[in-house]
């Protein structure tokens, strides 16, 4: 009796992303997610069309974002509309008002966090695909000593990371929608995860730079994806 998440996915309406809903879906259902939650940035946009073209399958498509603050990145799931910009303080109350949850994503990665935030926090990412272990440890630490409930995040921007961390939650799957933030927040769950390539980060870069017409980063990246590209090589070469 259990559950697959797949969670922290990126779609074309992401800046930095352009893998396809139908790509999307077509990764979850090969590898049997039930509940599939899509978090562009700034927009729920993306998790509204992947919803749309699932057709229950997975069962469940939550609508959800990413949305950036003064203190960093913020998640919202179950929402039931878009979030305006805002401080962490708005776009968390936001969140609220539409009986979502509030996600902190690869914290290691925030600009600020204090205790003022995490009293507003209901999970923490303790595993993201696109950071190092020492960040995602210090995420696991920080989920421990304030005593939240943790998810693992692909954070994927590209297909070859689809498959960089999933959530199994040791429950049954609801027949509602509304019933799954419970499961959220209480039910015991697992991270499984697999190593993806790094080359995926400046390559989602450089596709941000094309989308807004930014030759310098664009430039910095395809540089950055040469010596990334080389130094995984060197890695998997034989001794």
């Amino acid at each position: 009796m259990s559950f697959r998440s797949l969670f922290h996915v990126h779609t074309r309406h992401s800046l930095d992303s352009l893998l396809s809903p139908a790509k999307i879906l077509a990764v979850a259902r090969r590898n049997q997610i039930d509940v599939l939650i899509v978090t562009d940035h700034e927009t729920s946009a993306g998790s509204r069309e992947v919803r749309e073209m699932a057709n229950g399958n997975p069962r469940f498509v939550p609508l959800a974002g990413e949305f950036k603050t003064e203190k960093g990145d913020i998640i919202g799931i179950f929402l039931r509309g878009e979030i305006h910009p805002g401080s962490s303080d708005e776009v968390i109350r936001q969140i609220r008002d539409q009986g979502g949850l509030v996600v902190l994503p690869h914290p290691a990665r925030s600009t600020r966090i204090d205790e003022h935030l995490l009293a507003q926090v209901d999970l923490i990412e303790i595993h993201n695909s696109r950071c190092s272990h020492l960040d995602n440890q210090s995420a696991a630490d920080l989920a421990t000593r304030f005593g939240l409930p943790f998810l693992g995040g692909a954070d994927a921007h590209c297909s070859g990371e689809l498959n960089g961390a999933l959530n199994h939650f040791s429950a049954e799957l609801p027949q509602q929608e509304s019933d799954l933030p419970g499961l959220f927040l209480r039910a015991p769950r697992r991270i499984q995860s697999q190593t993806v390539s790094t080359v995926y980060r400046p390559y989602s870069q450089m596709i941000k730079a094309v989308k807004t017409r930014h030759p310098a980063l664009f430039l910095s990246q395809s540089k950055r994806l040469v010596l990334t590209c080389i130094n995984e090589l060197w890695r998997q070469s034989p001794p």
